[in-house]
């Protein structure tokens, strides 16, 4: 017991001491350095998609929680309708280790997935089909609100990743809203009805 206690201080000691890395953070070409947490890795994200309408494309680097994401290639997907969006991801721990420009998302090819999703942003009515496509093998249903309060809640409902799916509150950063409750994840077709997300917002409210 007396060895395993000294094990645990040694390891608490050297993770608490450790250097925070050195990351490249800004967006496109716009970049500096930046001592990031000791708690945080290197990231670079490639990413592409829509909001309303309009398509955007950019690249961006950062420094990330590692509880958030772990080191290596990710990419992350979703559709809810109004928005869209595809990103690559690469995660590192050395010292300027993002500097190195990675490609975007290649097309995605439909899947075997289908979702729910709204008729519009604002629309109480969200029993339209969407079809999913690459890594999009969830389906998801929530309600957001505008992070700046000016444009009230509406429903989200659509495609998305399983690993966005876990860090899914974390999508305000992409949709400038935030989630009002934890949505729901599903992953077989049209999981996500309308009836389902009221029976999971009842349960949530009595406990």
């Amino acid at each position: 017991m007396m060895k395993l206690i000294l094990s645990l201080t040694l390891i608490w000691t050297l993770s608490s001491t450790a250097e925070a890395v050195k990351c490249w953070t800004g967006d496109g070409a716009d970049i500096k350095q930046q001592s990031c947490d000791s708690d945080e890795l290197c990231a670079t994200v490639a990413y592409q998609g829509s909001l309303l309408g309009t398509f955007t494309q950019d690249a961006t680097r950062l420094c990330l929680p590692s509880l958030f994401i772990s080191e290596g290639k990710h990419t992350y997907s979703f559709n809810v309708g109004f928005a869209s969006m595809a990103a690559s991801v690469h995660v590192c721990n050395t010292d300027h280790c993002n500097s190195q420009a990675i490609p975007y998302p290649a097309v995605q090819k439909k899947n075997n997935l289908q979702c729910f999703t709204c008729d519009d942003r604002f629309s109480a009515v969200c029993n339209k089909t969407l079809q999913c496509v690459g890594e999009q093998d969830h389906c998801i249903s929530g309600t957001v609100g505008d992070i700046d309060n000016k444009g009230g809640t509406f429903p989200v409902f659509g495609c998305v990743s399983a690993n966005l799916c876990q860090v899914v509150p974390r999508l305000e950063l992409l949709l400038d809203a935030k989630f009002l409750h934890a949505p729901k994840c599903c992953r077989s077709s049209f999981c996500n009805s309308l009836d389902s997300l009221l029976v999971s917002s009842t349960r949530t409210k009595r406990n």
